[in-house]
């Protein structure tokens, strides 16, 4: 990395985190053709025109000076001329049978239903863009805000809630995580989308609504606009709307700069920058962060570096649970509650969330961790070690009964539980791993069928370092229990298994195996004791 690269996610990580918030996304059209393919709406439209030429019977540039170059009027009148051609040609008979009931409410329905079946048909994931559409769908935000019409962005968060339109937008909970809001329609529901001059008048006149939506949003948390122009009319009438909620006096404050983020895109690849910008409006200037760049990479580098260890999901369920409990005077039985009546005063609450069964709260004792989180801290040290005598003692004995490969050695060293020959001093059951740990070897972690060939296959390796460099990730995590003990570096070993969690985590199915052996043997290497 770079020290433009390192400076650049430094500042954008501290600016952002002054919020204490994930940020809230505001996402425009440059995101779909950048990662979809999907033309911005001009081109879109004269792909249309383009695909029915019996029914326009004319070229694009026709409808575009003929509305001047206006893009809800160019769609106005397309969508006029197209009613009639829809209707009448058999090429849409079959269309005409599914949307029966949409196209009969307006003359404008069969215009959106087709240019929301052309979308659909020209989305397409961009290969040379992969790494980042992967980094960019682990970005930690708040929610997302768009005025794009395809399924891109609630594919790449499923765990969203999408509100689509004004109306779902206004029903939606105000303070709930994850929510995605459609304001200009989905191409999944044609008969929502802002398309014509009509549609746009009629949102514009119910847009007090979206300006109360998006104050509630600027007062919660940051806003990172992505995929549009400054000079996009969205953003014209987005900030026209922020500025038309706020004083004169909030509009010039210093603190703005870390609550709106612009992120403009540059034609030419270039290192990516943070500046103090403005936007001006009507003579009032509203200062900004201003983020230039050409790959987006980094942008989703600090994005994703936000700590959450609870999916949405979970933290919607638990935030509607707390929401029902203080709300309602009958909440469901799903809350325990305990220990108010012993306060003195209020400052004296300590409060712990826990998830599980209310049944099990009085099995004192109970280490509420599995086997995955044992993986993780081997590489991660995320458990406390005032724990790890518990873990020894309550956890490991029935974990390894039903795991052949769980890591032990650490925590049985650091509670002084092992003996200098590996043995266990004192452990519950009889089970047969920590029974005869000291008689583990690095054999125990080698797939025993093709044991010849592949210990043949891997003997050209001088090094794990030389392992990672020339295979891919499958053989690598297949093939490091095989090198011999002289050939790993432990931390070698630790770096890559760190650098690669998220794909074990991501899709435990495809690499749990190998990738937890991996995992097990650093903790044989690191922690057992070695003559």
């Amino acid at each position: 990395m770079s020290e433009i690269q390192s400076n650049f996610k430094n500042s954008f990580l501290k600016k952002l985190k002054l919020a204490e918030t994930p940020p809230f996304l505001f996402v425009g059209s440059g995101i779909s053709k950048r990662y979809c393919k999907i033309p911005t709406w001009f081109y879109l439209l004269e792909d249309f025109v383009n695909k029915y030429p019996d029914c326009f019977q004319k070229d694009y540039g026709y409808f575009s000076s003929k509305a001047l170059n206006d893009p809800l009027l160019i769609a106005t009148n397309l969508a006029e001329i197209f009613h009639e051609y829809w209707w009448s040609s058999d090429e849409f008979a079959v269309s005409r049978k599914e949307n029966s009931k949409v196209a009969g409410t307006d003359p404008e329905s069969a215009f959106k239903i087709e240019i929301s079946k052309f979308i659909n048909s020209k989305q397409g994931e961009s290969e040379s863009l992969k790494t980042e559409i992967e980094l960019f769908s682990k970005a930690i935000l708040s929610g997302i805000l768009t005025t794009n019409w395809d399924n891109f962005l609630e594919n790449l968060f499923p765990e969203f809630e999408v509100a689509v339109g004004q109306k779902e937008a206004i029903f939606a909970n105000q303070q709930a995580i994850g929510n995605l809001y459609k304001i200009h329609g989905c191409s999944l529901a044609p008969e929502s989308l802002i398309v014509t001059t009509k549609d746009y008048e009629k949102f514009q006149l119910n847009n007090h609504f979206l300006n109360a939506k998006i104050l509630t949003i600027f007062a919660e948390y940051p806003i990172v606009f992505v995929g549009y122009s400054l000079t996009d009319p969205n953003i014209e009438v987005i900030l026209g709307n922020l500025i038309s909620c706020l004083s004169r006096d909030l509009l010039h404050h210093d603190k703005l700069q870390n609550r709106l983020f612009f992120v403009e895109y540059q034609d030419s690849p270039c290192e990516t920058t943070i500046e103090n910008s403005s936007y001006v409006s009507k003579s009032i200037t509203i200062p900004l962060t201003k983020i230039k760049a050409h790959s987006y990479i980094e942008i989703w580098e600090v994005l994703s570096e936000f700590p959450r260890t609870l999916s949405v999901k979970i933290l919607r369920h638990l935030q509607d649970m707390v929401f029902e409990f203080v709300s309602s005077s009958k909440p469901k039985k799903k809350i325990f509650v305990n220990g108010f009546d012993e306060l003195k005063k209020i400052e004296d609450l300590e409060v712990v969330v826990g998830f599980g069964n209310m049944s099990k709260l009085n099995n004192k004792g109970i280490v509420g961790l599995k086997d995955k989180d044992l993986i993780e801290d081997i590489l991660f040290d995320n458990l406390p070690s005032e724990n790890y005598l518990e873990i020894v003692k309550n956890l490991l004995p029935g974990m390894v009964k039903q795991n052949v490969f769980i890591p032990f050695f650490k925590y049985q060293k650091m509670v002084e539980n092992l003996n200098s020959d590996n043995s266990i001093k004192a452990h519950k059951g009889r089970f047969l791993t920590l029974k005869n740990a000291q008689n583990i070897t690095i054999d125990d972690y080698r797939v025993k069928t093709n044991l010849v060939k592949t210990m043949k296959n891997v003997e050209r390796f001088n090094s794990l370092e030389d392992l990672i460099n020339n295979e891919s990730f499958s053989h690598i995590i297949y093939w490091v229990p095989f090198l011999s003990l002289e050939k790993i570096n432990v931390e070698t070993l630790r770096s890559f298994l760190k650098d690669n969690w998220s794909k074990f985590s991501g899709n435990e199915v495809k690499y749990s195996s190998p990738f937890r052996k991996c995992i097990c043997l650093l903790d044989y290497l690191e922690f057992a004791n070695h003559k």
